[in-house]
């Protein structure tokens, strides 16, 4: 059995969850006001995702950079490592 602590970003209550995994599946979330935070915290141990975003200078536009992101969430393992950083 593992115990993992994270805090919830599916509404801005920002919970303090307790997810408890048993052979890589989640079988318990605690710590949750909404069912929000239950399917965060489930997703978020098994398969893991991010919103990927920055900025793109522009060469002769009236703004210098623009932002940018991801058409959609992009899975955490096919980032180098799993670390965001390392693609920036």
């Amino acid at each position: 059995m593992n115990i993992r602590e994270l805090t919830c970003i599916g509404c801005p209550m920002g919970c303090q969850l307790r997810a408890t995994l048993e052979d890589g599946v989640v079988t318990a979330v605690t710590g949750n006001t909404c069912p929000r935070g239950d399917a965060y915290a489930r997703k978020e141990c098994v398969h893991p995702e991010r919103t990927v975003t920055g900025t793109v200078r522009v060469l002769g536009g009236p703004l210098p950079v623009v932002p940018v992101r991801t058409q959609g969430e992009v899975p955490k393992e096919s980032f180098p490592g799993g670390n965001l950083i390392s693609v920036m």
